[in-house]
């Protein structure tokens, strides 16, 4: 299954690994991770989202081990994905509001949890956005496909999909 938490991290050196190698040795494989350094907690905390496969079962285990090294976890297995599909936008991304386009994909049980930008030096040259986005069934994968195809069709992008990675 595919789960997304989010921990409290401070900031120290050594924090996000601590974090992060217990994820490892429950045989979990990290799909994304996102450090919010801007955003501090009212404890005076980093947020840090990790979304990750672990095999049903092992994340008890995990949580556990999380907290006896004194790793706050803020929210885990909010949503279970067991589904996820890269793809390719090509087009005026940036003009075309990214932050919309990536609202009107993440529906009930769909989450974008990776994405990349590449921008050329001149603005009227098209960009590229690789998404991976996750979902919790494959309707949900195919309904998030078919907001994301109305969007293209309104924005004038080119989605490519799926791509290995």
């Amino acid at each position: 299954m595919i789960v997304t938490m989010t921990l409290e991290l401070s900031d120290e050196p050594g924090e996000l690994l601590k974090a992060l190698s217990p994820i490892s040795e429950h045989g979990g494989n990290i799909v994304s991770v996102t450090h919010q350094r801007g955003n501090v907690t009212p404890r005076g905390t980093l947020p840090v989202e990790i979304t990750f496969e672990i095999v049903e079962g092992r994340h008890e285990d995990l949580i556990e081990d999380l907290r006896s090294k004194g790793v706050r976890i803020a929210q885990f297995g909010e949503e279970k994905f067991h589904e996820s599909v890269t793809l390719v936008l090509v087009g005026h991304i940036i003009r075309g509001d990214i932050t919309d386009t990536i609202e009107s994909i993440e529906i009930d049980g769909v989450k974008v949890v990776d994405f990349s930008l590449a921008i050329p030096d001149d603005p009227e040259k098209t960009s590229s956005a690789r998404l991976t986005v996750n979902a919790t069934s494959d309707e949900k994968i195919d309904e998030a496909m078919d907001h994301l195809d109305e969007i293209c069709e309104r924005k004038d992008l080119l989605k490519m999909e799926p791509i290995g990675v």
